[in-house]
């Protein structure tokens, strides 16, 4: 939604597509918090989650410096076009070559 947004240059789909967006990762990243806390020894839980948070800032981060240098060569839709094109292959890739769990 987001990408079409931008391709399209419609407002609401760009906006609808962020908050989206910022809702699924704020989703994850609270489900990530959750599952560090309870599988941390509360003894080292403080270094557990500044580890965490360093790899789940860098995560996002990384994108977002991609994107720039993408920018300044190519088209800003087309590098954003790719950017979220590598982006879903790696989610995909990481959710599907995780053995499958039991959630409690």
């Amino acid at each position: 939604m987001f990408e079409a947004g931008l391709w399209t240059r419609s407002l609401p789909a760009f906006a609808a597509g962020t908050v989206l967006a910022g809702t699924g990762i704020g989703l994850a990243f609270r489900r990530g918090v959750g599952v560090t806390q309870r599988l941390a020894d509360p003894r080292h839980r403080a270094d557990l989650l500044a580890t965490y948070f360093l790899f789940a800032y860098t995560g996002t981060i990384g994108p977002t410096l991609a994107l720039g240098l993408l920018d300044q060569t190519i088209n800003q839709d087309v590098a954003t076009l790719i950017l979220a094109v590598a982006v879903v292959a790696t989610t995909l890739t990481g959710a599907l070559s995780r053995p499958a769990t039991a959630i409690t």
